[in-house]
């Protein structure tokens, strides 16, 4: 909610889409009394004790595609937790059937590219 409330998860150019979802997000009560529920100390806890942009799941993730458990994953381009080279080292480990990479897309891939997302979604769940 902060990143948020600080433009870090939007896109350089959103859709059209995505700009009437943001703005729902701006007027919709119910939206913002959910969103506003989580108090500062929450993301604080998280921060203050997880390094999560260092993490490296890599093993892990080989552990389970080998164990035949199918991942999928979705990223937005513009999202600055994910360096380029991460994305396309995940995509070596789990196909390119198995991971969506999208333009005008930041943090919040359901958002940004709703449309995508839910077509991405569609298809891995068959």
């Amino acid at each position: 909610m902060h990143a948020m409330q600080n433009g870090f998860y939007s896109p350089e150019n959103p859709t059209a889409e995505a700009k009437q979802i943001y703005e729902l997000f701006k007027s919709d009560s119910t939206l913002i009394e959910n969103a506003t529920k989580m108090g500062y100390k929450q993301p604080q806890g998280f921060w203050k004790n997880e390094a999560y942009t260092t993490i490296d799941l890599s093993n892990d993730i080989i552990s389970l595609v080998e164990y035949g458990i199918n991942i999928t994953g979705m990223y937005g381009k513009e999202d600055g937790l994910y360096s380029k080279k991460q994305i396309t080292d995940l995509k070596k480990r789990l196909g390119d059937e198995n991971l969506m990479y999208l333009d005008n897309c930041s943090h919040s891939v359901f958002i940004d590219q709703q449309e995508l997302f839910i077509a991405g979604l569609n298809k891995w769940v068959k």
